[in-house]
């Protein structure tokens, strides 16, 4: 009966667990729609400004912009976004891992953390944090976007490094997340991506002229690209959570299955016992009587 007791135990353990992972996966499902629902909501405005930026570029010559001047030396500084949350699979290894390998391999001046995890990353391995933020990183907004550029183009503006690279996942797919490195500052035109090209086959006029118009796009661009790694971060983390959640909601159905088994096959041997006990106790009982 102990062994009976334990099953018991366990199979109720494991239901209980299981009632949480499902509902994690479900909020991760929901969540993650939302984060697609974001990016699909500010595309066609990030992709025309890139895609008007990267023309201003390629045909343009007067061009005396900060931000698209290359300097000199190449003191980098790197922007990790990762997660605030584990359960999530291998998301956070393998874009930390990435970020890692890279700043290994080059003059790293600054590094900058979004995410929680990402601190804790390099805290372990006695990398110092420039800069961090903890908050966007669950629900990525503009306005999180446009302070945390903002900070960026400070340390930037004050020449304090040279080149600004993000390390991110970008989602390819709700199966498929790729962790990827993408050069933010300075901006250069093979860099821009652009959805799809333009069927306008003409040269574009820009008023008052082409450098005035690209220093208006400039910080939305940037601030767009901010806000892309955010959302694509988001969406990956969440999906990535939801095939944990739904893997783990599939070990344990199988767990729930053999315990099953197991528990009916002890009470059923644990019935035939007592039935037993009790027919060589009427037995003796009737021999006595005799």
């Amino acid at each position: 009966m102990a062994d009976i007791a334990e099953l018991k135990h366990r199979i109720k353990s494991i239901q209980d667990t299981h009632q949480i992972t499902k509902a994690m996966e479900l909020i991760s499902v929901a969540k993650m729609r939302k984060a697609m629902l974001k990016q699909a909501a500010s595309s066609v405005y990030f992709d025309r400004v890139r895609a008007t930026l990267k023309d201003i570029m390629l045909h343009s010559t007067d061009i005396r912009n900060e931000y698209v001047r290359h300097r000199p030396d190449t003191r980098a500084a790197y922007i990790v976004v990762a997660g605030d949350k584990g359960l999530a699979g291998a998301f956070n290894n393998n874009v930390l891992n990435l970020a890692w390998q890279h700043i290994q391999t080059r003059p790293v001046h600054y590094v900058i953390t979004i995410g929680q995890m990402a601190r804790s990353f390099f805290e372990s391995r006695d990398q110092a944090v420039d800069l961090e933020f903890t908050h966007a990183v669950t629900s990525p907004t503009l306005h999180d976007s446009r302070g945390i550029m903002r900070d960026i183009l400070d340390l930037y503006d004050r020449n304090l490094m040279d080149e600004v690279y993000v390390v991110f996942t970008r989602m390819i797919s709700s199966s498929v997340h790729e962790p990827t490195v993408v050069k933010l500052l300075p901006i250069e035109a093979k860099d821009i991506e652009v959805e799809a090209a333009s069927s306008f086959r003409g040269e574009i006029c820009y008023d008052p002229s082409p450098s005035e118009v690209l220093d208006i796009l400039v910080p939305q661009y940037l601030v767009g690209m901010i806000y892309s790694t955010l959302i694509h971060s988001a969406a990956s983390e969440h999906a990535a959570r939801m095939m944990a959640m739904s893997n783990a909601n599939k070990n344990a159905d199988k767990m729930l299955d053999s315990l099953s088994l197991e528990y009916n096959r002890l009470r059923q041997s644990a019935i035939t016992t007592e039935l037993l006990d009790l027919s060589s106790g009427r037995f003796f009982s009737d021999t006595n009587t005799r």
